[in-house]
């Protein structure tokens, strides 16, 4: 009996993007089903129905965190190989997503090459940083910004997923929908990002994060006075 082939998951949902790279692996891969899917919710719905056997993750998609996806993932059984493919390279963000289980990171502008080579890592069992992620992870892993402490760095994954919405002025009812949280959990998670941090209003938290290069996927919603 013929094996399966394994299988090789892309998740981003800018789908000019996905498909190209889509169709750049299916070359690179011949003897793998590549997989291309633009919502988180696709992709957890074909992997409950299948076992894959490597996952690329945006970390910035519409329904949902990329760090809250590949939390799941890290969770599932049996677990795929996770690899961010972001242009969030900032070493915050690598810190997050190798904490939440990714066990790759590459810029999102890196050569096609780099992508592949991680996917050759992760089959093996290795993890794999591309160029540019891990010079800005050896430059910026232990400096602090000029604005002062890195207050964000006490918050647990799911209050900074949390702390990076209220940057972008979502209501808490918002927020209970991206995160298929209840709204009381939510406001939870708000008063302890206060408690945490001292920061206490969303103006502030914008500022916060424009100050430490948090958005930079984007500008807020509003600006602190």
């Amino acid at each position: 009996m013929t094996p399966s082939p394994k299988k090789i998951m892309l998740v981003d949902d800018h789908a000019m993007f996905a498909e190209t790279l889509g169709q750049y692996l299916r070359l690179m891969f011949k003897d793998y089903e590549i997989m291309v899917v633009t919502s988180a919710e696709k992709a957890r719905e074909l992997s409950s129905r299948q076992s894959i056997d490597v996952v690329l993750i945006d970390l910035e998609m519409a329904d949902c965190s990329g760090l809250t996806l590949l939390a799941d993932f890290a969770a599932a059984m049996p677990s795929p190989a996770c690899i961010v493919v972001s242009m969030h390279i900032q070493a915050l963000w690598i810190e997050r997503a190798l904490k939440a289980g990714a066990c790759g990171y590459v810029a999102k502008d890196s050569p096609p090459g780099e992508i592949v080579t991680a996917i050759n890592y992760a089959l093996r069992g290795k993890k794999y940083l591309s160029r540019s992620v891990a010079q800005s992870f050896a430059e910026n892993a232990v400096r602090l910004p000029a604005g002062g402490k890195e207050l964000h760095k006490v918050l647990s994954s799911r209050e900074f997923e949390i702390f990076l919405q209220l940057a972008h002025g979502k209501s808490l009812k918002a927020i209970s929908l991206d995160l298929s949280l209840s709204a009381k959990t939510v406001s939870v998670h708000k008063h302890n990002i206060w408690k945490k941090t001292g920061i206490d209003s969303g103006a502030k938290i914008a500022r916060y994060c424009v100050e430490h290069g948090l958005l930079a996927g984007g500008s807020p919603a509003f600006q602190a006075a």
